[in-house]
């Protein structure tokens, strides 16, 4: 039976960025097209004309560079295929010479968390981490070819993969276990504030108007839903267990994310710039690295937090009493 692993694009970071090149350049020349064709009627006007062409410009080339710079990646027995809209690059298994499975690397003044594999024929191929869902589980079997390659100095020509990836977890919480809920309010937050303040405005916008079309009702869910993504990510707050470190997301009610406690090898509390709250950085021993800021949190929140961390021997780092630069995972 063949076996495959198929690990895909981050869906978020796709919607963000077709927000920017398809809704906003897509709004932008349709405003020009009709302000175009609405003086084309008395004569020709060129620098409309001239405007309208490149945003037409800006949003074909936009929309083309967004969608070929995701992937998905396939993994198989043999081989480790990367796929793009555009182009394919496929990895055969016995020629991976290296691999350097985390670094922190500055793109254009960005810290990023980049895999490294380096084949025989010295060739360099670089993915990066926050670009796909679930990266951590490619990083699993990186990890296992790395570590036979080093160790016993064979080329591997064939994986298993059932016997290298973590069997899929089932998390149960008994209804004796002891719970401690570290959150205050993300309405009272300040990004709660912002974000509600602009939710509040978006329909006072639109039904000001008159008349209201079907263009411009169908931008409001568009809005809503970039706003919540853009602000919700700073909403999140964290519940302890007597095994897991549970985080939820206070706008998605309905997102809810495990960590057993035995499995966390490290956490991290950062402060970033301009940042209103803290970002906690959870570290596991399956090469799992997730982020989440939140700004629910108080003080008092953020001490009992740490507290209770340790208590269940998770190490935890603290350096949020100074800004530090962000890094993407």
């Amino acid at each position: 039976m063949n076996q495959s692993l198929k690990i895909k694009t981050n869906i978020k970071l796709v919607l963000i960025s077709s927000f920017f090149s398809v809704f906003l350049f897509g709004l932008l020349s349709f405003h020009m097209f009709n302000r175009f064709m609405e003086e084309s009627r008395t004569k020709f006007d060129i620098p409309t004309f001239l405007v309208f062409s490149f945003f037409i410009l800006l949003l074909v080339t936009t929309t083309l560079f967004v969608t070929n710079f995701f992937s998905n990646i396939e993994v198989n027995e043999k081989e480790i295929i990367i796929k793009n809209v555009f182009s394919k690059k496929i990895i055969r298994i016995e020629n991976i010479k290296n691999i350097i499975l985390s670094e922190i690397n500055d793109t254009y003044e960005i810290l990023v968390d980049r895999t490294r594999i380096q084949l025989t024929n010295n060739e360099i191929i670089n993915l990066y981490s926050f670009r796909y869902q679930d990266f951590f589980k490619l990083k699993i079997i990186l990890n296992f070819i790395n570590e036979t390659i080093k160790s016993e100095n064979i080329k591997i020509v064939k994986l298993n993969l059932d016997s290298i990836l973590p069997q899929k977890m089932t998390f149960k919480i008994n209804s004796d276990d002891k719970t401690k809920t570290f959150n205050f309010s993300h309405v009272l937050s300040p990004t709660g504030i912002i974000f509600y303040s602009f939710i509040l405005m978006i329909p006072y916008s639109f039904f000001s108007r008159e008349p209201l079309n079907i263009y411009t009702t169908l931008q409001i869910p568009v809005l809503i839903t970039f706003f919540i993504l853009l602000f919700s990510n700073e909403m999140n707050y964290f519940i302890i267990t007597d095994n897991y470190l549970i985080v939820k997301n206070s706008i998605r009610f309905w997102e809810k994310k495990y960590f057993e406690l035995d499995e966390i090898e490290s956490i991290n509390i950062h402060r970033h710039f301009r940042q209103f709250g803290k970002t906690v950085v959870i570290k596991t021993k399956l090469f799992e690295n997730r982020t989440y800021s939140s700004d629910n949190l108080l003080n008092k929140h953020w001490e009992g937090f740490k507290i209770e961390l340790k208590k269940n021997n998770v190490a935890i780092f603290d350096d949020s009493d100074r800004i530090s630069k962000r890094v993407i995972y």
